[in-house]
């Protein structure tokens, strides 16, 4: 189910998160650290009004300046600080004027600073703006398995929703905003969550990853390892729960279903497509 989510900092001022809750927003993201490294001045009373007034708190977000790994490992490791150990995902902001033309320079910058995050056992995701992803993001996109939050202002219908070639988590499609409860402008957002609808996907995955190459020809590979491949193709969205004779796609059978999503799942994540399950296939399906 969509929610409607926005984001907020210090600019917003002192909110009243009961008229915030009343208003039917169902989440929000809060700054977490301005440029100077020091908290956001509004985060600490975002965070307890949130808790106060049942507000989930999707995410934390941090604005980058980073250009350097070092540089992104040590803001990382500064906004795990401010958490003192609240658990919340963090969303790394890319999208400033100095990370434009770093190449893939950008791309280790966001994975040093994803390694600080999620080894501290937090999930992990990248905002940024449509164009911002398409020019500087999206060449090499097959390096990046976090999921991803995107900025395009546009109407909230179907038509307009980002493309990319990542997970969707969020889509901000305004920054004008009116909430009751907020005095000016506010971010709104389509919050799609995770993918996780179906009996089939609701555990742990139950088999074991591939040590193969999985593919269709010249026999219908069997096993374990298929259904933890239809297990994530599943959870992703590229295989439907059910085939149409109503009965588990997860059947432990490569064949021509399976095939398929692998290729779809391997065009959104921008890796080589070739429908055949192999190491870069096995890592985007695990880690998205």
């Amino acid at each position: 189910m969509v929610k409607k989510v926005i984001d907020v900092s210090s600019y917003q001022g002192v909110i009243n998160w009961v008229k915030v809750k009343a208003s039917g927003i169902q989440g929000a993201i809060l700054k977490v650290i301005r440029k100077d490294l020091n908290p956001d001045k509004q985060f600490e009373n975002n965070w307890k009004g949130c808790q106060a007034a049942s507000v989930p708190i999707i995410g934390v977000y941090n604005y980058s300046y980073a250009t350097t790994v070092a540089k992104a490992k040590a803001d990382a490791k500064k906004v795990l600080s401010i958490l003192a150990g609240r658990k919340v995902k963090v969303w790394l902001d890319v999208e400033d004027t100095c990370q434009k033309g770093l190449g893939i320079k950008l791309i280790h910058i966001i994975q040093a600073y994803q390694e600080v995050i999620e080894g501290a056992g937090l999930e992990f995701g990248v905002y940024t703006g449509l164009s911002f992803y398409n020019s500087y993001i999206k060449p090499w996109a097959g390096y990046l398995t976090c999921r991803f939050w995107i900025a395009r202002y546009r109407n909230p219908v179907i038509a307009n929703q980002p493309i990319i070639k990542h997970t969707l988590e969020g889509w901000q499609f305004s920054g004008e905003g009116r909430v009751s409860g907020i005095a000016g402008n506010v971010d709104m957002n389509l919050w799609y969550g995770e993918i996780m609808s179906t009996p089939e996907v609701q555990q742990e995955n139950p088999y074991e990853p591939p040590e193969r190459l999985l593919k269709l020809k010249p026999i219908r590979m069997r096993g374990d390892d298929v259904g933890w491949t239809q297990y994530h193709l599943i959870r992703l969205g590229f295989l439907p729960p059910k085939n149409k004779k109503g009965k588990s796609n997860i059947d432990k059978i490569f064949g021509f279903d399976t095939a398929a999503a692998v290729k779809k799942a391997q065009a959104h994540y921008g890796i080589v497509v070739d429908s055949i399950v192999g190491a870069m296939t096995v890592y985007v399906l695990r880690y998205n």
